[in-house]
């Protein structure tokens, strides 16, 4: 398996509150961050992965390239919703931390999720992308939300990126499939390999064929049992709400009973 480095960009912008992706482009965002940092962690016991944000004050690093999964999900946690992105200035941000990593025979990934308008201009995009390919990092960008405005210039972004297919753009339009489903079945998480770009169907089959979780265990089985780790705990997690808000209510059902068999009347007055 590929060791790396990588840096998930998170857009935290105003326009993650919208609710054409279920339940919130915010939510949908960060079950998907949640699968990648479980996946990137899991190829590689020595690979490391850290996360930014890219709106409110500025481009923030909120955890350095680590193995800890638990620390990046504490930081995702506290993620909140603000301001506008500055894409150009949150990758600049990102290829710092990369540069900085302890383990320099890993290979150098930024994973960015575009859910708001680049304001950047293409020639700036083209650039930056030229700079980034000349010092090898690899650059995978999840375009959703405003998939149609942003294409063509997330196109020659990772085109000028693009060195022996090691960078990928998955454009995922609004339907309703989940945004976490169709990023297990691209490239970006097949141990980096694949290259250019991937345009999500609005109807019909999906892109992972037959199989569990749309990865064939028989080419990757390390993948694809760290797709089923990653689904079980999500599954155990929402059971455990679940149980959690059943007691809720049944708690406050029995204070209501017994407010009830008080005799405690409510009358009203004018």
């Amino acid at each position: 398996m590929v060791l790396e480095a990588s840096v998930i960009c998170v857009d935290n912008s105003e326009w993650m509150r919208n609710g054409d992706y279920l339940p919130t482009r915010m939510e949908s965002q960060a079950d998907a961050v949640n699968l990648v940092c479980n996946v990137k962690t899991q190829q590689n016991p020595e690979s490391t992965v850290g996360v930014m944000t890219m709106a409110g004050r500025g481009p923030e690093v909120l955890v350095t390239p680590t193995q800890d999964l638990g620390k990046i999900l504490t930081a995702l946690h506290g993620v909140t919703i603000n301001g506008k992105t500055n894409f150009v200035s949150t990758i600049h941000v990102a290829q710092l931390a990369l540069k900085h990593r302890q383990n320099k025979n890993q290979r150098q990934r930024i994973i960015a999720f575009v859910g708001s308008p680049l304001e950047d201009d293409q020639k700036d995009l083209v650039k930056l992308g030229k700079k980034l390919k000349k010092n090898n990092v690899a650059v995978d960008v999840i375009n959703f939300g405003e998939t149609a405005e942003n294409q063509e210039k997330l196109e020659a972004f990772v085109g000028a990126i693009n060195n022996n297919d090691n960078s990928n753009l998955l454009t995922v339009p609004p339907g309703p499939h989940i945004l976490s489903d169709i990023v297990i079945s691209s490239p970006i998480l097949q141990d980096g390999e694949g290259g250019g770009p991937s345009i999500m169907p609005l109807a019909g089959g999906g892109m992972g064929g037959d199989f569990e979780y749309g990865v064939d265990p028989s080419i990757d089985p390390e993948l694809a049992m760290a797709l089923r780790i990653s689904a079980e705990e999500e599954r155990q997690r929402q059971e455990r709400e679940n149980v959690a808000g059943g007691g809720a209510a049944a708690e406050g059902g029995a204070e209501g009973g017994a407010a009830a068999g008080g005799g405690a009347m409510v009358t009203d007055e004018d």
